[in-house]
């Protein structure tokens, strides 16, 4: 569900519940106030009744003359139902017709609220409708100094609650409907509003920003002209398109720099590094039996030919976009090369290299990458690792079943502290990179004065 339609759908029921609550409230109150309103007026009625006709005869009262005296205030005044009640609250005559009363008794409490004057309204039973609780009169009967009844008169007879509910039925649906209309009306308006004002700015903001992202983040001036609402968010990224921008600057003349120098050092190293060659090669030719070391120097030469070579290339094309073949490669014959052309290094510091290879499987990567990652992982392990010790490179397949198709590599070292650690970093920036490009993490933990780097690679299917 998107903003928009959760913003109609939240505006439309808030005001509807809303509505609901604030007219359930003012129907509560008005109706809380009309019946204290025919309270205080009708507040005296019953003693009023009581004085103007004598209802007792003696110790007793007149059961015939009180049905008289209640039909007659029952015909001038149809809103009143009249009962007299004994001290406990039955009901002892009233002038109602068979069958209409439904109680046989009234509750005390309140009428006893009312004579100590409570505040108003005061809600009493009405007998015939024991369901509904209606405002009342009462006056008590008194005899020789003592209670003996009370005149209870229930205002608002069960003529007046049958006609209010009748007329009243039609004109609140009428007002819930024109409630609702008017709620929906006002959540559209408010919807389209806010889409006019917010919304629609907010999508032609993101239009602009994704399409100065294909436009080297060039953004308009008028960019800024926007609704008040956005406009400290438009700024902030008008600052952040102009910081893009000299970002840009500078890295273009940055790379017209490095293109230049890159130019000129494999122009510089060209014709040094053919001598180079053309000397290993008449060595080669010239001597009587292969000798190792002219071999290994050769197939560096030869190595850095080829990158030099590569790398003129790159430099002269405006855009390189180079990107890894990916072919399946035995890793093995990749490691052992290396070590060849590490060989030298390793023996003036008085090193071993001890490389436990297993017989494992093909891998899928780039063998040129591969050949810089072991290469800097062993240059790196020659150049912290102290004299006469050894650099231990183990390759194994796990035997674990959930690990079957991986190949993990090893390389462990001690440490001389006293080592140079400038360059430490920058091959460790490549090994991650080039192991980020198979799939891969490099791991590195250090024990005592040992110092391990571990990594696994997928093998080829």
């Amino acid at each position: 569900m998107n903003f928009k339609l959760r913003l109609l759908l939240l505006t439309c029921v808030w005001f509807s519940l809303s509505a609901l609550l604030i007219g359930s409230l003012f129907y509560q109150q008005q109706a809380t106030t009309e019946q204290r309103t025919l309270q205080r007026l009708h507040h005296e009625l019953a003693a009023h009744m009581r004085d103007d006709n004598p209802l007792m005869e003696g110790t007793n009262y007149n059961p015939e003359a009180l049905k008289s005296i209640f039909h007659t205030l029952m015909l001038l005044g149809p809103d009143f139902e009249i009962y007299f009640l004994d001290q406990q609250g039955n009901i002892r005559s009233h002038a109602a017709p068979e069958g209409k009363v439904q109680m046989g008794k009234v509750s005390l409490l309140p009428i006893k609220q009312f004579l100590a004057e409570t505040p108003f309204p005061i809600l009493g039973d009405d007998p015939r409708l024991p369901e509904q609780q209606k405002v009342f009169s009462v006056a008590p009967i008194s005899q020789f100094g003592s209670i003996i009844g009370y005149l209870y008169v229930v205002i608002g007879s069960e003529k007046h609650s049958l006609l209010t509910a009748q007329e009243s039925y039609g004109p609140m649906v009428m007002v819930l409907i024109a409630s609702l209309v008017l709620l929906v009306g006002f959540s559209v308006v408010t919807y389209f509003m806010v889409k006019r004002t917010l919304l629609t700015p907010m999508e032609t903001v993101t239009r602009r920003l994704r399409l100065q992202a294909k436009d080297n983040f060039r953004l308009q001036p008028d960019f800024l002209q926007q609704v008040p609402e956005l406009q400290p968010i438009t700024i902030q990224f008008y600052q952040m398109a102009q910081y893009i921008q000299q970002q840009f600057l500078q890295l273009q003349q940055q790379e017209t720099f490095r293109h230049e120098m890159l130019m000129q050092l494999s122009h510089d190293l060209k014709t040094p590094l053919s001598s180079v060659l053309g000397y290993l090669e008449t060595w080669q030719l010239q001597a009587e039996k292969p000798n190792p070391l002219i071999d290994t120097a050769h197939r560096n030469a030869q190595k850095l030919a080829e990158q030099l070579h590569h790398q003129l290339q790159l430099a002269r094309d405006k855009k390189p976009e180079p990107a890894p073949h990916f072919e399946s490669v035995k890793l093995a014959d990749i490691i052992y090369e290396t070590a060849e052309s590490v060989a030298i290094d390793a023996q003036k510091k008085h090193l071993s290299l001890n490389l436990n290879i297993a017989n494992i499987a093909p891998i899928t990567g780039d063998k040129q990458l591969l050949s810089r990652l072991f290469s800097n992982l062993l240059e790196n392990a020659i150049r912290h690792a102290p004299s006469h010790s050894a650099i231990e490179l183990t390759v194994f397949q796990p035997s674990k079943n959930d690990r079957y198709n991986q190949i993990e590599v090893n390389i462990s070292n001690r440490i001389d502290h006293n080592a140079p650690s400038g360059s430490l970093g920058l091959g460790t920036r490549i090994i991650q990179s080039i192991l980020m490009l198979h799939n891969s993490q490099l791991l590195t933990q250090k024990k005592h004065d040992v110092f391990q780097q571990s990594f696994i690679f997928r093998i080829c299917h």
